[in-house]
Order: structure tokens, then sequence, then C-alpha cells
């Protein structure tokens, strides 16, 4: 085993990106016996840590976490960079050329500063990894002779696709009479037949995010078999996989929390606030089990004010018990969000421990966004999904669940894009009833959470693809 590294993880200040950082985090710090500084932009950083008084590129001693191993190796910590909008708290918000223009020049520029300070302190930083659309950090690696590793934290059909659409594959070479067309579909080697609702958003509405993905496999390009850590295991994906032989993609995931222990043990570390006065856990506990549907859309997503009162009325006449994360800032005025909190048999709250949630025996069933990250949780929970995807990779990954995982089912929008009411009771009976499909589907959900268990466990493939890249790191300087 290598020893003495310090990885420097460089991530957007998204719950969605922070989650699968940190729990890689956390495996690479146990797995190398090192130091693993995870690096937000000062905006999410000053969420995180409401007491920090760091500025962007400037180290942050106070969140040092106690070491994950008993010889007291394996450090966790936080520092903050910059990524142009230190007073922003909702990425969405900003605009998308605007965001990634800052993103970079600023982007980079605090994080040499960063690196830098290490160094002064005598901790240098030995490997920079990076989540998906700041492959820049690559060139701050290159500066200081370390290795640069991208970290993929979506699934690796979602990669496949990109891939083959940036080599210039033939059947992205669509018309707009064609993209009208609901019978037209995209056939890629290893992948599903994709139609044109299916392909991640940035690709059908081509905006300053797909550019960046772009730039992705340009920095691949430099090297003659560029490496990736893939936040999937093996045998979910090993089609879409190894139709890339061109690239050494690594699955060490999916990188999600499968500890048993209590979450005041292990540490959270959210950008909202968890509504534990509201005593959901206390009221899951009172529910029959595999009766209860739990709704949540992550912590982008937000939601019409038409969207929330159909998805009110569907929950109510499905007849089922349902816990639903409805944030704060996704409460749109002059919906009868009274009606919505107090009536039916259903609990709303602000955010919860989603973990804790899947965990329990009483939960049936996941009305999801598809986020990658909530869906990483319910696979390796085992629990089946209603699916109502929004944008980026959602749609892709739906497709996946439905299609070639068997997990779910995915709720279509009507004509002004919103899902009625009795399309998602029709959703949940799919997933909760006593027909076959619903019986197939929980089959289907209950086989990947024991082989996303096996591939996470000591001695499971994700395991030891981790152990053997940090034991070789040294060849991908």
């Amino acid at each position: 085993m290598v020893a003495d590294h310090h990885f420097l993880l460089v991530t957007v200040g998204a719950q969605s990106n922070i989650n699968p950082t940190r729990h890689l985090a956390r495996r690479l710090a146990r797995t190398a016996k090192a130091r693993v500084t995870i690096t937000t932009p000062l905006s999410s950083h000053r969420r995180l840590f409401p007491g920090s008084s760091a500025t962007a590129g400037e180290l942050d001693d106070a969140t040092e976490e106690a070491p994950l191993n008993l010889d007291a190796s394996g450090v966790i910590a936080y520092a903050p960079y910059s990524d142009g909008f230190d007073d922003k708290d909702h990425l969405a918000a900003i605009d998308a050329d605007l965001f990634m223009k800052k993103l970079k020049s600023v982007g980079s520029q605090t994080l040499a500063t960063l690196a830098h300070n290490f160094i002064a302190k005598g901790c240098p930083v030995t490997c920079i990894l990076y989540t998906n659309i700041l492959t820049w950090a690559a060139d701050v690696a290159r500066d200081l002779s370390i290795p640069a590793i991208h970290y993929w934290i979506q699934p690796a059909s979602v990669f496949a696709i990109y891939y083959h659409y940036f080599q210039g594959h033939p059947s992205f070479t669509f018309t707009a009479a064609d993209e009208k067309d609901s019978s037209f579909s995209i056939e890629l080697a290893g992948l599903p037949r994709l139609r044109m609702k299916d392909l991640p958003s940035f690709i059908t509405t081509p905006n300053a995010y797909l550019s960046a993905h772009k730039e992705i496999f340009v920095e691949h390009g430099k090297y003659e078999k560029p490496i990736v850590l893939m936040n999937t295991f093996h045998q979910l994906e090993a089609s879409a996989i190894e139709g890339i032989p061109e690239m050494e993609l690594i699955t060490i995931g999916p990188s999600v929390d499968m500890s048993s222990m209590p979450i005041e043990a292990v540490g959270r570390r959210d950008l909202f606030d968890e509504d534990g006065a509201s005593g959901y856990m206390e009221w899951l506990d009172s529910q029959q089990e595999h009766s209860v549907v739990y709704v949540a859309f992550g912590s982008l997503t937000r939601l019409t004010g038409r969207q929330v009162e159909e998805l009110d009325l569907g929950l109510k006449e499905s007849g089922r018990p349902y816990l639903w994360v409805l944030r704060k800032d996704n409460r749109v005025e002059g919906i009868g969000l009274q009606s919505v909190l107090k009536e039916g048999k259903g609990k709303v709250v602000d955010w919860c421990s989603q973990l804790r949630v899947l965990d329990h025996k009483a939960v049936g069933c996941f009305v999801t966004h598809c986020g990658w990250n909530s869906m990483s949780e319910a696979v390796t929970r085992g629990v089946s999904m209603v699916m109502l995807p929004q944008w980026i990779d959602q749609p892709t990954n739906a497709r996946l669940a439905e299609a070639a995982w068997g997990i779910g089912v995915t709720v279509e929008v009507g004509e002004d894009g919103v899902v009625e009411a009795a399309e998602l009771t029709r959703g949940l009976e799919v997933v909760m009833g006593e027909g076959e499909r619903a019986r197939e589907i929980r089959r289907k959900t209950e086989e990947w959470k024991e082989k996303a268990k096996a591939a996470l466990g000591e001695n499971g493939l994700a395991s030891k693809n981790l152990e053997l890249f940090v034991n070789g790191l040294s060849k991908y300087k």
C-alpha cells in the first residue's frame, strides 16, 4: 500500500455531487490510510460549516474529522475554493454560460492557491480527483506534477452516451423531424433502445454544460488509455463499460454509505437542515411493513405549483401512507399548501436523512427524480421506484432502471410537462400492487440489492478495484 497520500477531491456545490464525493473520500481515506481533503465552492462550504471563517483557497483546520483507522490514519477535512459566485446558494438560478466561464477562471486560480497553501503547510497534495464538469482541475494538477483522475459520478451508461456522441456516432445524426417522432430511437452498443426523451438533457438541449462535457473527452484524449473512476458497479453496467475498450473505466461504486451505524456516528454533511422535529422516523415506526410511499426530488429540482398539486392528489388517491420531502424553497405560494401538509395519510417534511428512510422496513416504494445518488441509494437498499425524471442524466437513468434493470416504472408526463394524479397512482399500483409485474419488479430490486452489496463488500470487486487503483497510482502521472 502506498503511504503518505494526500488526495484532493474537487466537486461543485450541489448535494448530488457532494454525497458521492464524500463517500469516496471515506473509502479512500480508509483504504490508502491517507489524508483526504474535499474542496467545494465557498458558498456551499459555508452551508456545510456555518461557523467557518475560511476564505476561498485557505485551509480550514476546524473541519478535520476524527481518523477513520485505529492507527490514527485516514483523515478527512474540507477546504473551500471559489466558483465565482460566493454568495449564491442555488446553481439553477445562475446563467449557464456565465457560471461555466467563472467556474473555470476563478475556480482554477483558487484551487491552485489552495494546493500551494498545502505545500506551505508541509502537507502537499499527491493526487487530485475531480467530478464531472471540473476538467480544468487537471491543468492545476499538471502544474503541480501530480496525477489528476476523473471521478464520473453518474452511471457508466450515461458516460458511454456522451462518449459516442462526441465520437460522432451515426445514431446521433438525427433531424428536427426525428426529434418530434415518438418512434425514433437511438441504438448504441451495450445500452437499451433509447428514445429522444431518454437522452441526457444536455444533448437534446445543448448549452454550456454540454461544452463542458466535451472538454472531459478532450482531456481524456491527451492520454493513450485514460483512467476514469466510475460511480457504479460492474455487473450493473458491464455491457456499457466493455463498449469503451479505449479507456480504463474502473468501477468503484456505487459510492453510497453502506454502514449500519447511526447517522450521529458516521456524521453527515448536508446543505439542508434535517427536519428532525417532525418525528418522521417515529412516524415510520408506526406504519406497516412495505406500506409507505417515500417521495423526494433531491436538492435542485423545483416543481411547479401545478405539479405539486397533482402529486398531492395522486398520493391521497392512492390510499397509501406517504412520507414526502418538500423543501421550503420548493413550496410555491397559492397551491393550497396547508392541505398538502395537513390532510391525507401522509407526512410532509422539509428535509430528511434519506438513507435512514430507505433503510426502514415500512418503506415500500420511492417516488424519485432519478438523480444517480438517490437511485444508487435505492438500489443498495432494495427499494423499487416510481420515476419522474427531470433533466441532466435523470431521463437516461429512468430508462435504464425500467428497461435494463427492471427495478421501477417511469410515469408519463402530459403535454404541459406535468405528471397527473391518475398517472402517479397508476405507477404506484404497478410497483406496489400484487400484479405479476409488481412482483417481478420487487424480485429484480432484491436481486440487484444483493449484487450491489457483494460488489461493495470487503472482498467485492468495487473494493478490490479501489485498492488496485491506489496501489498503482504512480503510473497515472
